[in-house]
């Protein structure tokens, strides 16, 4: 029997990377999936490149996270084809790359309305229906970058900060809906080894020797999957008794 089994899911962010990986684990575990993106078409397009047995039951939708009418439209489009919403993740993120001295605040409030206000509209569109479903499971995608800075969060200052603010709007989120039995619990992953990033490290060796003493944990870098096999945990009722918590995957950066 599949760990999701009857479930019902939505992941942000899920044409690539970490968020389709999360939604192909789902979708293995036995869930229903609906992965979202701003460009709709390659979400679409990445569920359709699954095994058959997978995508028959993956659809995607356009969206962006940052607008209301948006969220309205994508939990209406779920509960219409599936009938509910039993999980949500909300993993959909952008960086601006810029430091204290140089942000401006139009990236800085950019950056706090995909990372922070998106995850806030997302929690409020799906809560009614997981009420109605008898509860849910709501899976915040934060960062170590969350947690601290230097390598974190790259010198990322609206980065780190809208993920320090994911960070306390979870748990308040959590406390405030788990007489509803809606868990909101939050993942920090340190770096995840990516195409580019392989990339980056075969051009620069010394930079693979300084992760191995900042990340002492071999493989020193999580795969997507290490990530998603987090995830999946918060999302399934094998955490039934786990809210306001934070799960950090990171090789060990955090214990240092």
């Amino acid at each position: 029997m599949g760990r999701l089994d009857g479930k019902v899911a939505i992941v942000t962010g899920a044409g690539q990377g970490l968020g389709l990986e999360i939604a192909r684990r789902f979708a293995e575990e036995g869930a229903c999936v609906a992965g979202t993106g701003r460009h709709g078409e390659k979400v679409e397009k990445a569920f359709a490149a699954l095994d058959a047995a997978l995508s028959e039951k993956m659809i995607a939708l356009q969206q962006d996270v940052s607008c209301e009418a948006d969220w309205k439209r994508v939990v209406e489009a779920v509960v219409a084809k599936f009938g509910k919403v039993d999980i949500l993740v909300n993993n959909a993120a952008q960086m601006a790359m810029k430091g204290v001295a140089d942000c401006t605040a139009e990236e800085f409030l950019q950056i706090f309305k995909t990372n922070t206000l998106g995850v806030l509209l997302g929690i409020q569109a799906v809560a009614p229906e997981m009420e109605k479903a008898g509860g849910g499971s709501i899976v915040n995608i934060d960062s170590i970058g969350g947690l601290t800075s230097g390598d974190a969060d790259g010198g990322d200052i609206a980065y780190s900060a809208s993920k320090g603010g994911t960070r306390a709007m979870s748990k308040c989120a959590a406390f405030q809906l788990c007489g509803k039995k809606i868990r909101v619990n939050t993942v920090h992953p340190g770096a995840i080894m990516t195409d580019m990033l392989k990339a980056v490290y075969a051009a620069t060796p010394a930079l693979w020797d300084r992760v191995k003493v900042t990340c002492p944990l071999p493989p020193h870098i999580s795969d997507p999957r290490d990530i998603a096999n987090g995830v999946l945990y918060l999302a399934s009722d094998e955490s039934r008794t786990v809210t306001g918590t934070e799960l950090v995957i990171d090789c060990g950066y955090m214990m240092q």
